[in-house]
């Protein structure tokens, strides 16, 4: 009787509070039993419980760990794993000869640990490249792909983070206009969170005139996903990627930076079908039917011992059972025997990359890393900050690129390969994001990413520990809760 003569906004109070304790069991025992980092998971017990229902909502958007093992994700996995499988079966077949060659000429070198480490978390063995060219600056890039689009006569697939509309993607989409009318495919995917800012009238117009275009984790329950890889890959006999996506500032920096420093490449030869397996793989996640490995890809080529340059090609996600771009980040790390010098434009690491670069540091290794001194983001570029002290102080030399933006993601190891695709070293890339990376097993690339490396140095600042003594307490205090808000994944 008493509770039928309560206040009925009463009693809704009551309900609406019984569902909040109940969600806010739930999301702590699922912190609880999670396998993440102890100090994320003390991070998230520590919001949801100051700031319950922020943090219930927070958590649902941005906190879940979709790499924890399900029934059904595992499942989803191994289906994913054959059909990847079967799908790169004849062009590993075609040149076993030649992957086996690359790893036994690799025992004993770091090269060859990393090889080992990329396979068995679900890479590529190395495949060769019948050509590879780095670029450095988006000028050059974008001269080159213009010029092959324009010559495609099959299809031409498309896949960036970001698609803007500003000059270089109107004479990009004149160019897919021309090619849609001699009857050549044109697949576009982009993601849908990042490319909101931007209007569509371009896609809207490519997708009018017979393009097919699709928008990247669109639903709820993925806005903390990005695809953030970049790749195109043309008639099956080429294939771009890097770090630059498809945008103006990439050439000339925009308005809001003089230079715009990145590094991408161009392949042709038998690595391009990785690309196109995992090109094919996020058209179908993404909610396509169409099979566009199978319509798409090359006749398998065999490729003889050193015919060839030996490129392994990586992938990891949040859907992926290893973090394998992270973990080989690490080998190269705990096993570089001179040097490791890194390029990204931020610097959010995890704990397994803070531990190893400080004992390859300190145990007589050249680390180098290089980062942006001019922020897009500020909010990871104050996080970095209170990263250096401990980098510093194992011997880790830090840069900041202060002649413009600094996006590139390259890291080379000794003088025998290097790490060159769209992973930055923060730990949204590390661990969420989709990424890709082709491990070039090769000395003259590597010679070539070094020395761009140093030509950079010349347009940076070294970072001192004196720098960080020079630090107010409120800056101090803002790099801190950067570092703080980072952890929340």
């Amino acid at each position: 009787m008493h509770i039928l003569a309560m206040d009925p906004s009463s009693v809704a109070a009551w309900i609406l509070w019984g569902l909040v304790l109940v969600a806010l069991a739930g999301v702590v025992f699922a912190l609880v039993t999670d396998d993440r980092e102890p100090t994320i998971v003390l991070a998230w017990l520590f919001v949801i419980l100051l700031l319950p229902v922020i943090g219930i909502v927070a958590y649902f958007f941005v906190g879940r760990d979709f790499r924890r093992q399900t029934t059904k994700r595992d499942a989803a996995r191994t289906a994913e794993a054959e059909l990847t499988t079967h799908r790169l079966a004849p062009v590993l077949a075609a040149n076993h000869t030649f992957s086996e060659d690359v790893t036994s000429s690799l025992d004993g070198t770091p090269g060859q640990r990393i090889e080992r480490a990329g396979h068995h978390e679900g890479g590529m063995v190395p495949l060769p490249a019948d050509s590879v060219r780095l670029y450095f600056a988006g000028a050059d890039k974008f001269a080159d792909l213009l010029t092959d689009m324009r010559a495609a006569r099959r299809y031409i697939h498309l896949m960036y983070l970001i698609w803007e509309m500003d000059r270089l993607t109107a004479e990009v989409t004149d160019i897919l206009l021309e090619r849609l009318s001699a009857g050549v495919e044109v697949h576009i995917l982009y993601d849908w969170l990042s490319s909101l800012p931007y209007k569509k009238h371009e896609l809207k117009r490519l997708a009018d005139a017979g393009a097919t275009v699709v928008p990247c984790y669109k639903r709820m329950a993925q806005l903390n996903y990005r695809n953030h890889m970049k790749m195109v890959i043309i008639d099956a006999e080429m294939v771009y990627s890097g770090g630059m996506n498809m945008g103006q500032e990439y050439i000339d920096g925009g308005p809001r930076f003089d230079v715009w420093r990145d590094t991408h490449f161009r392949m042709t030869g038998p690595v391009i079908t990785p690309y196109l397996a995992l090109f094919a793989s996020i058209w179908r996640l993404n909610g396509r039917k169409e099979d566009l490995f199978a319509d798409y890809a090359p006749a398998p080529v065999v490729h003889a011992p050193d015919d060839g340059i030996a490129v392994q090609v990586l992938h990891s996600s949040v859907s992926t059972l290893f973090p394998t771009i992270r973990d080989v980040f690490v080998v190269a790390l705990t096993t570089a025997r001179r040097r490791v010098w890194i390029q990204s434009p931020y610097f959010v690491p995890d704990e397994p990359l803070i531990t190893a670069m400080c004992v390859a540091a300190a145990s007589g290794v050249d680390v180098r890393l290089m980062m942006t001194g001019l922020p897009d983001k500020k909010v990871p570029f104050y996080a970095a900050h209170s990263y250096y002290r401990k980098r510093l102080d194992a011997g880790v030399v830090v840069y900041q690129y202060k002649a413009g933006f600094l996006h590139a993601k390259a890291v080379t190891v000794d003088d025998d390969l290097a790490i060159i695709g769209t992973c930055n070293w923060d730990i949204r890339s590390l661990i969420l994001h989709d990424e890709v990376v082709s491990v070039f097993h090769d000395a003259g690339i590597a010679k070539d990413s070094a020395r761009q490396y140093e030509q950079d140095i010349a347009d940076c600042r070294e970072v001192t520990l004196e720098d960080l003594e020079t630090l107010s307490p409120r800056e101090r205090v803002r790099n801190s809760l950067c570092r703080l808000v980072s952890r929340l994944l």
